[in-house]
């Protein structure tokens, strides 16, 4: 079995996972068509044309494509219709299907959305979340693997009532919100923001007319805010399992997070928000944190013991895959009974 790991910006996690299972690397060179469609929605209908014309020339020797999120999707749906014999394995870690039905996509292009995810052999979601919205739009082998947080260091640094965002600022991150959040917070001295994205102007434009907004840009220093900040302030309506939450509090930072988050089932509830858009709500179990801060901080530490472990989740993907592989192979072998 040889695969290709096909991805326009590969997570760090997901590279580790690829490699696990002996995977060539090939990633796809449109991550920057993929950041004007979110600057330029319109865009995003020309982007499968783009992708027919890429698919031409990626060089694939390959049985399996292991397929990193919806964008490098396209290229590998294109590639399938080229060698038919190929089998798509959907690292489902994005928005992909949430955006789908989101965006009702269907109702607009008709059978054109579909062509996609129906190229897609098998899944691998990186939460339930994740596999329950892929299996809205698909009757596939579907398995379930949770990614692990980096190992983050404390830096030694005086912790202040800062809050903080760190991720791609991008409309399905519900940046616009977070920062209104962040302004209002009365606990707040200051709110940090650090990420690149399409609302990156935004946020640079805002950060120059209110001092209490401080943006960093894209930085690799993360450790430093996880250690200066108290509060992470993670607001997606939906984000399938984001290793920030789990990296922040690793760093002794409390994450805030949305239902609609992933990880949630990691954290006790006095980090869960159920209104998002409720900022009394969210400045409540603020305050709650703040005049109980060195208690909840034990118990945020005792949170971190149910994280995935690096070694753990690895394994746990190379068991998966075989597993999605084998249910692959298996059906293949009965159509190809049944043909006879």
């Amino acid at each position: 079995m040889k695969v290709l790991f096909l991805s326009h910006k590969p997570h760090e996690v997901h590279l580790e996972f690829a490699k696990a299972v002996g995977a060539k690397i090939k990633q796809v060179n449109l991550d920057w068509f993929v950041r004007l469609t979110k600057k330029i929605p319109l865009m995003s209908y020309v982007y499968p044309l783009v992708s027919i014309f890429y698919s031409f020339f990626v060089r694939v020797k390959e049985d399996f494509l292991l397929v990193d999120g919806g964008s490098s999707l396209y290229v590998a749906a294109f590639i399938k219709v080229i060698h038919p014999n190929i089998k798509i394995i959907f690292l489902n870690g994005d928005l992909f299907f949430y955006n789908l039905k989101k965006s009702s996509l269907e109702s607009q292009l008709g059978k054109i959305p579909s062509f996609f995810y129906n190229n897609i052999d098998g899944i691998i979601s990186v939460s339930k979340q994740s596999e329950d919205m892929a299996l809205n739009y698909l009757k596939v082998p579907s398995e379930v693997v949770t990614p692990y947080p980096k190992n983050i260091k404390n830096v030694k640094v005086k912790r202040k009532n800062y809050g903080l965002y760190v991720g791609r600022l991008d409309p399905d991150k519900n940046i616009k919100r977070i920062v209104e959040f962040g302004l209002q917070c009365p606990y707040f001295e200051k709110f940090f923001v650090v990420g690149d994205g399409s609302f990156r102007s935004y946020i640079e434009e805002l950060s120059k007319e209110n001092s209490k907004l401080v943006y960093f840009g894209h930085r690799k220093d993360i450790e430093r805010f996880y250690s200066e900040c108290k509060f992470l302030i993670h607001l997606s309506d939906k984000d399938p399992h984001p290793c920030t939450t789990m990296e922040a509090a690793l760093g002794g930072c409390f994450p805030i997070i949305s239902e609609g988050t992933g990880t949630k089932y990691l954290f006790d509830k006095y980090l869960r928000v159920n209104d998002s858009g409720n900022f009394s709500e969210i400045n409540k179990k603020i305050r709650y944190i703040i005049d109980n801060e060195s208690e909840l901080r034990k118990e945020l530490k005792i949170q971190t013991k149910r994280f995935p472990t690096k070694d753990g989740s690895i394994g746990e993907f190379i068991n998966k895959f075989s597993i999605i592989f084998k249910k692959i192979e298996n059906e293949n072998r009965n159509l190809s009974q049944l043909s006879r």
